[in-house]
């Protein structure tokens, strides 16, 4: 079928283009990942990309390759699966990366200047990886699935995608290790031995990076530590004599005081002051338990963008773009995975059939200090009543009545009903 148009009716085109670009800026703004990410919102990261995948487990991760959020702040994410008794090769990463195990427990053996160190974490433990440190991880549970959240440092990294580079230095046919990249001779005469002695160390392993222990393997390591000296449990346990002492034990998120607690729910947050490689790394981490119908105060972060991840129930996350209009209103569930920029308006509500659970990463080691728009501690509050009456054009009287009528702070009291659910389908990453 051919089809005409009017000089008239491509002029009025143009015109209602035109209008659209002068008066719908924002719609640049709420939509400026529209050519990469057309199916969902880019609030919500996408599915992570597998590196990794055997028998024993998996490696994933998210970039900036993959999101234009994470790749502004040189970050990426990554998740690490070792299924019982499963050991993540020994290797080495060209980036820093901040560690949270998110269920289980995991032994983490790493090479330090002075030798090996192995630290027994658990669910809730925060640890730092140095880029250029030898490291391992095992999984010391004979029944329970390991899971590991991770943030790490892109700018570290010389792969321009945004992503960590592993280098293997155990292994063999799968993984290769970076032995394999010298010539046998050179090897031969490094470790002082044959040819055929450098080619069978170096051809046998063919599991893969992630490989099952056996029951005697698995016993030996769950149980020795025999590597540390004497010295290294003095340091370890007598910090005032070694400052540094606390840099190479985890910190358990989950048994720190809680940083606020109410009959709503509780929050809670550890920075570079409380625990000092976080400084080092600039980054944070923080969990927040809703309890049913719960919302945590609209408010914003002034220092960081956070990046989470749900943990346990379902609920609702909204964020507010600096003109008023949705960024986000979406449900989300357990292993749904949402970024909140710096500034940006947000706010958590629980579902009413159950608690509503998140842990993340924020991008500075500073402690965070949110700014709330509802409450006992709201902004609005602090601001006199002449200035309120005049941006709001409402008499100070009634929008006292209006602003003071919330008792609670920070986590507030639930819902009568459940909020509205957003009207738009996004892709929601399950982990």
């Amino acid at each position: 079928m051919k089809i005409s148009m009017t000089f008239s009716s491509i002029g009025l085109i143009l015109c209602v283009l035109l209008f659209l670009v002068d008066n719908g800026g924002s719609l640049l703004q709420e939509n400026s990942n529209v050519h990469r990410h057309r199916a969902r919102n880019p609030f919500i990261l996408s599915e992570p990309l597998r590196l990794v995948k055997t028998e024993a487990g998996t490696v994933e991760i998210i970039s900036g390759e993959q999101e234009d959020l994470l790749q502004v702040h040189q970050i990426g994410l990554n998740f690490v699966t070792l299924e019982p008794q499963a050991l993540l090769l020994p290797q080495y990463i060209d980036t820093s990366c901040v560690l949270y195990v998110q269920q289980g427990k995991v032994r983490l053996g790493w090479v330090r200047d002075d030798g090996l160190s192995q630290q027994d974490m658990e669910t809730g433990d925060v640890m730092i990886i140095p880029g250029g440190n030898v490291f391992y991880l095992f999984n010391t549970d004979v029944a329970q699935r390991l899971r590991i959240f991770g943030l790490f440092d892109t700018s570290e990294s010389l792969d321009k995608r945004g992503r960590f580079q592993s280098f293997y230095v155990a292994g063999g046919f799968d993984p290769p290790t970076v032995l394999s990249g010298f010539d046998s001779d050179v090897l031969a005469a490094a470790l002082k031995v044959s040819r055929e002695e450098v080619t069978e160390i170096l051809s046998a392993q063919s599991k893969g990076p992630i490989v099952y222990t056996t029951r005697r393997q698995s016993e030996m390591m769950s149980r020795s530590l025999s590597s540390w000296s004497w010295m290294n449990i003095v340091r370890d346990y007598v910090p005032n004599m070694f400052q540094k002492a606390a840099d190479y034990r985890p910190y358990n998120l989950l048994k720190k005081h809680r940083g606020f607690r109410n009959k709503n729910g509780w929050t809670i947050a550890v920075d570079g002051k409380e625990y000092r490689p976080l400084k080092k790394a600039d980054a944070g981490v923080f969990a927040v338990s809703l309890k049913p119908g719960a919302v945590l105060a609209p408010h914003w972060n002034p220092r960081a963008t956070e990046i989470a991840v749900v943990t346990n129930g379902t609920g609702t996350i909204q964020i507010s773009y600096p003109n008023g209009s949705s960024a986000l209103d979406q449900r989300v569930d357990v292993g749904t995975i949402f970024v909140v920029p710096r500034y940006y308006p947000m706010c958590q509500i629980a579902s009413r059939d159950g608690p509503f659970e998140f842990v993340g990463f924020s991008t500075s080691s500073r402690p965070n200090q949110p700014q709330f728009l509802a409450g006992a501690t709201s902004v609005l509050r602090a601001l006199d009543d002449d200035t309120l009456a005049v941006a709001f054009d409402v008499p100070s009287d009634r929008l006292r009545t209006i602003l003071d009528g919330q008792e609670d702070a920070v986590i507030l009291p639930g819902f009568t009903e459940e909020p509205r659910a957003a009207s738009k389908k996004f892709m929601l990453v399950q982990f």
